[in-house]
């Protein structure tokens, strides 16, 4: 996946970044695979989006909390980290100790709970040495500040010669509209949207090659997310639906207002007329199933949108090129266990 491949074998100086070595690693899978006469470096997507976890706050047998996993030649970054977030990493073939950018949508507690354990075990069970670097809205500095102080017992126990504290390390950038991240051709812009009780929020958009992947986060329909998804190759987009009961509820009202309808979401698709869109962060109450989400597509349908959309499943991998893909997630029949360093 690395276009004009350079590989170096030599060994740094100083203690090897586990960037550095998830980079080489990848960069040695490609070589053995142009070896072997496959021609991987043409054949490479432009970015691969995991669709981690496709979930919501509500328990379910098959769909953990959101996050999704951008991957891009020596690129890995993470959007959001709700509950289960590394194992589902560990799932994709992906050492967790790899991730180490991360970009926040918001503070809302489903999307961070995955957050300390991606921040912690990676670095004293898998040896991770690089420092974590998030990115998110205002608080995001209060917000870590409080994980490190919940886990004062692991800092003040576990750091020694062979687990440093530079590897507990996270800086933080608050964010602001704009562009907030860029390397190598790959740039990644913030735009502000509408989650009520969860704002500040922020959706991103990610450009690499001329092709694009837009997350919404958690939002209302907003003019931003419309001009940030027109044309996109990928909208990975939430949507929130109820029984008719439900809907009907007083107390509901305050919910669906602060998340996108599959209504909202059919003119949201007219307008910005992506190459796909992927439902992910699925939250439905007393739809539960593939009963549910068939009635979430009918009610696209029903107000209108033709063109293409599907509800997105935990672990699914997106291929973004001049064709967009989607893969079910890989087998996990033969994965290693990741018991040490």
């Amino acid at each position: 996946m690395v276009p004009g491949l350079v590989l170096s074998l030599a060994k740094p100086e100083r203690k090897c970044d586990d960037r550095i070595e998830g980079e080489i690693m990848r960069k040695l899978l490609l070589l053995a695979m142009l070896l072997l006469g496959t021609n991987a470096a043409n054949a490479a997507p432009t970015m691969l989006v995991h669709l981690l976890g496709t979930g919501g706050p509500e328990l379910t047998p098959d769909r953990q909390g959101y996050a999704t996993l951008i991957e891009a030649p020596d690129e890995l970054l993470l959007f959001d980290a709700g509950r289960g977030v590394m194992q589902q990493i560990y799932e994709q073939g992906i050492n967790p100790k790899w991730v180490t950018r991360i970009f926040l949508t918001h503070l809302h507690s489903d999307h961070i709970a995955g957050l300390p354990d991606l921040w912690m075990t990676p670095w004293f069970l898998l040896g991770r040495t690089a420092p974590l670097e998030i990115w998110g809205p205002p608080g995001t500095h209060k917000m870590i500040a409080g994980m490190r102080a919940m886990y004062g017992h692991d800092i003040d126990s576990r750091v020694d010669r062979f687990n440093t504290i530079w590897g507990l390390e996270v800086t933080v950038h608050e964010i602001v509209p704009g562009k907030v991240y860029e390397r190598a051709g790959l740039v990644v812009t913030a735009f502000a949207v509408k989650h009520a009780d969860g704002d500040p929020a922020f959706g991103y958009r990610i450009d690499r090659a001329g092709h694009s992947v837009v997350l919404s986060g958690d939002t209302t329909l907003t003019p931003n997310l419309v001009t940030a998804a027109k044309g996109a190759d990928l909208l990975v987009q939430n949507v929130i639906a109820f029984s008719p009961r439900l809907t009907s509820r007083p107390e509901m009202q305050m919910v669906l207002a602060k998340l996108t309808t599959p209504e909202q979401a059919a003119e949201l698709l007219k307008e910005a007329q992506p190459k796909l869109a992927i439902f992910s962060h699925i939250v439905k109450k007393e739809l539960p199933g593939r009963t549910g989400d068939d009635a979430i597509i009918a009610r696209v349908r029903l107000a209108g949108y033709a063109g293409p959309v599907q509800i997105g499943h935990d672990r699914e991998v997106v291929s973004i090129d001049d064709k967009v893909t989607v893969s079910p997630p890989p087998s996990t029949v033969g994965l290693p266990e990741l018991d040490g360093k």
